[in-house]
């Protein structure tokens, strides 16, 4: 499936459906995911497809979005499955139709434990630095747009962390003599809201309900 190209096949088990496997290679960009939008766009009622994401470094955030509209807007029913290691938009699209469903479209747990890294929407300067929307002048022309999208991801992950109990915690702190905790979720919302990446393992049946579970 190099390339995203497009591969049919025959489910070994019987109970599932005669499927398309598209996969999301590397990263999310123009390259990797056009293919994925032609195909679903191409789709007709009664396709199935299953986006398959093994492995991935993240990417254009725009594009992210043009991907989660063609998986909104096609006419199959669509299967997001995911591998080991998925990072920041790739994360971000699996994450999506787990916590925010559409008929059509499902999320599913993975097969063995696995690891998200989900981070705020940042600007990059070369390969190794960036900086989030605070840092940038009310005059950046790019400003507005990035904090647009931060608001969005920001939505998901508060929607994360009620699907995960946070509103169920009474106090995320906890003293025990003279020593204070904090809850996991504490720990992972300062890291997120203070623009850290934020590692959120994902185990087959963690949090998930019936639906979420891959059969085969």
């Amino acid at each position: 499936m190099d390339g995203g190209v497009v591969t049919a096949v025959k489910a070994a088990n019987e109970d599932l459906l005669e499927r398309t496997v598209i996969e999301l290679k590397s990263i999310v960009s123009v390259e990797t995911v056009t293919p994925l939008i032609d195909a679903l766009n191409a789709a007709v009622e009664g396709d199935m497809i299953e986006l398959h994401i093994r492995h991935n470094g993240g990417g254009d955030v725009d594009v992210l979005f043009a991907l989660i509209s063609a998986i909104v807007h096609t006419k199959a029913q669509v299967e997001i499955t995911i591998g080991r290691y998925i990072m920041s938009a790739a994360a971000t699209l699996w994450l999506w139709f787990w916590l925010w469903r559409a008929p059509h479209v499902k999320s599913l747990m993975p097969l063995k434990p696995a690891i998200l890294m989900y981070h705020r929407p940042r600007r990059s300067y070369g390969e190794d630095y960036y900086c989030f929307a605070e840092s940038l002048s009310n005059s950046d022309q790019t400003k507005s747009s990035l904090v647009q999208k931060v608001k969005i991801f920001d939505d998901l992950f508060d929607a994360m962390m009620d699907r995960l109990g946070w509103s169920q915690i009474a106090d995320p702190f906890l003293m025990v003599g003279e020593v204070s905790y904090q809850h996991y979720l504490q720990h992972m919302k300062e890291a997120y809201y203070g623009n850290k990446d934020c590692v959120i393992p994902v185990f087959p049946d963690q949090g998930a309900t019936d639906e979420d579970l891959r059969t085969e």
